[in-house]
Parts: C-alpha cells; sequence; structure tokens
C-alpha cells in the first residue's frame, strides 16, 4: 500500500493518556517518522505527561492539554475566569500549525473535540464500534481495525492504514537527558546497588486503576525471596500518592531493601529502569515502558485481558490466574479474586521462563 500522502508538512498525533496508552501509541508513531521523514509530528498530550513525551526522537513538538491547571482553577470560583483564558491559550498554541493530518489514537469525546477544533484538514480515527463516546463524528476517515480484540499495540498501528502505510512494530526510543541520568546514576552509586544484580518492583498503580494492585504483604515475600535466594538489590519505585505503599512493603520485609529516589519526571524513571535486570510490576505504565526497552519484566495481572493490555515485549511473562469471572472491564471490585489468588510462589516461579541477565550494569 502506497502513502496517501505523499509529503504532509504537518501531522498532529492525539493521545492524551495514560502512560501506559502512550507507550503503546509510540510505535504508530515511529512508524510515522519513517514514512515521512521530513514532516513536522505535533503530539498533543495530557500536561502531566508531557516529558514523556518530550522524551521521544520521533516527536518534533509537544502540545499539552492543560488538563492539570484546568482542574486546580475549577477547584476555586475566584480563578474561574482565568479557565477561559488557559483555553484560548491552549487552542491558539493548538491551531499554530496548519496540520495535514491529525490521528486520534485516543478515540474518546475529548480527544475527538480537540482533533477536530485542531483544523486539520483530514481527521484519522476509528470507525463506530471502535472508539467511544462517539469519537467518530469528529474524524472524516474512519479505520476499522482487522479484529475487535486485538493488543492495543497492533490497534493502534492499524489505525496508520489512514495514512497508507504498511505498519510494523517499532520498539520505543527515550533520549534522557544527561542531568537525570547523572541524578540516578548518583543515587545508583550512593546506595551501592551497583555491587549486585539489580530487582526493581513497581507496586503502584493510578488511583483510577488501583483494583489492579497486588497486596503489599505479597510483594514484601517476594522481595524476601530475590534478596535471600538470588542475591538480588531489591529497589522500590514509586509515583504521586505511592510511597506510603512502598513504606509498608518495606516494613513487612525480613530482609533490607531499598526505596528508590524521589523521580520528579519520567525521564528520570526510565533512567533508573534502565539499571534494572528484572522488572516486576502490575499492569501500569512503568511495567510497560520496562517491557518495551528490553528489561526483562515480570507483570502481574488481574482483571485486564493481557491479550490485549500485556506489555509487548518479547522476554515479558505475564503472571495471572485463570478465574471465571476474568478478564472484565469492571472498573470496581468487592473481592478482586483474579489479583488476591496470585502468590508470591507464582511470581517466583515465573523467573526460570525468563532470559536474565546477571551481568552489572557497571
Amino acid at each position: 500500500m502506497k502513502n496517501k500522502f505523499s509529503n504532509p508538512e504537518h501531522i498532529l498525533v492525539v493521545r492524551l493518556g495514560a502512560m501506559g496508552d502512550i507507550v503503546h501509541v509510540i510505535p504508530a508513531v515511529n512508524n510515522i517518522r519513517t514514512a515521512f521523514p521530513s514532516a513536522n509530528i505535533t503530539w498533543l498530550v495530557e500536561d502531566k505527561l508531557k516529558d514523556l513525551v518530550e522524551g521521544l526522537p520521533c516527536i518534533d513538538e509537544v502540545v499539552a492539554f492543560p488538563r492539570k491547571q484546568l482542574q486546580t482553577y475549577f477547584k476555586n470560583p475566584l480563578k474561574y475566569p482565568k479557565i477561559i483564558t488557559e483555553i484560548l491559550m491552549f487552542l491558539k498554541k493548538l491551531k499554530r500549525r496548519k496540520y495535514n493530518v491529525a490521528l486520534d489514537f485516543h478515540g474518546n469525546f475529548k480527544s475527538g473535540l480537540l482533533t477536530y477544533l485542531s483544523n486539520a484538514k483530514t481527521r484519522i480515527g476509528f470507525s463506530k464500534e471502535y472508539c467511544k463516546e462517539f469519537n467518530f463524528i469528529f474524524t472524516n476517515s474512519r479505520i476499522t481495525p482487522p479484529k475487535k480484540q486485538m493488543h492495543r499495540i497492533d490497534k493502534y498501528l492499524s489505525l496508520l492504514h489512514g495514512l497508507g502505510i504498511e505498519a510494523r512494530y517499532q520498539a520505543p526510543v527515550f533520549s534522557i537527558p544527561d542531568t537525570d541520568r547523572i541524578y540516578i546514576d548518583n543515587f545508583i552509586y550512593r546506595n551501592r546497588l551497583n555491587q549486585k544484580p539489580i530487582a526493581i518492583i513497581h507496586p503502584g498503580t493510578s488511583l483510577f486503576g488501583k483494583y489492579k494492585r497486588w497486596p503489599p504483604d505479597n510483594y514484601a515475600r517476594l522481595a524476601d525471596r530475590l534478596t535471600k535466594e538470588l542475591d538480588y538489590s531489591v529497589v522500590f519505585t514509586w509515583g504521586a500518592l505511592e510511597y506510603k505503599i512502598v513504606e509498608e512493603i518495606v516494613s513487612l520485609m525480613r530482609y533490607q531493601a531499598t526505596i528508590a529516589c524521589k523521580t520528579s519526571s519520567v525521564k528520570q524513571l526510565i533512567a533508573l529502569i534502565r539499571h534494572a535486570h528484572i522488572f516486576i510490576g502490575g499492569d501500569t505504565g512503568p511495567t510497560h515502558i520496562a517491557s518495551c526497552i528490553g528489561i526483562p519484566t515480570i507483570a502481574i495481572f488481574g482483571p485486564k485481558d493481557p491479550a490485549i493490555y500485556a506489555p509487548y515485549g518479547e522476554n515479558t511473562i505475564v503472571v495471572r490466574k485463570d478465574i471465571p469471572c476474568s478478564p472484565c472491564e469492571k472498573r470496581t471490585c468487592d473481592h478482586v479474586t483474579c489479583i488476591n489468588s496470585i502468590t508470591p510462589d507464582d511470581v517466583f516461579d515465573a523467573f526460570s521462563k525468563l532470559k536474565l541477565k546477571r551481568g552489572l550494569t557497571f
């Protein structure tokens, strides 16, 4: 299939969040860059994840939707007039480029409206059955993926048919500034973590996805086995509102573990993950990042279908329980048997299925 656009000058990519979903869109954007090396590619993303997209070599420009700022204004009636000002400034920035084409990978009402407001001549999105909240009314070129149930990465790659691109998987590449790399290196040296292979464990999730969290006691028992039996240095990473979770886990452990330094950006988190010899986490963004950059990864899955949401890397193992009500798409659950029935032994046994590198990173 030949490219429908011989030389588009400006291309807009729309995926507002979340971290894992953005990671899943990156292979498609890499294909766009390969097909159109001279095009200016802009990514529209929510402000809290702007730094993740800024670390992508395939992107020329980032436009941040000011969700965090607007939420702050909505909480204070005295600042309501600033909401209009903020939105007008954002729209001016969004329309600054005269986009030849925009691709809406997000597929909900908000992303569709923003795609429409970009004034892109061609607005590519998913067909009615493959998007949400009447998103399809905002697009004028609609793509139907080959299957209803398919991995998110493959679904996003299929959207490129609207550009006439036969896409293939291209792993994400992140550019990390020296300042962030040095900050993390200093943390590693200061805690003498370079003396043993490192196991990074990320036990948290967003508040929106807290029903996917594995119990702290399980993480503690698993980390003790990694320390005692496999001689790993265990490091617990954490994000906003997750510090108390890792504190609780460490307090339950019999052996020593290290709580990671604060990472003020996703770039710093990626720099830290790069030091891992093994990464363990739930169905959350950092797990997807670890897998796609080649770190041996164990993903602990509860309600979500791994055929759709699992980390995409080859050296990744998904640990889950096959119970009658799983997978499901619920946002709340009274028992979460799917995640609570997974034992530390289940996760520890997954190590034998991975290709592990025991050499030190220094």
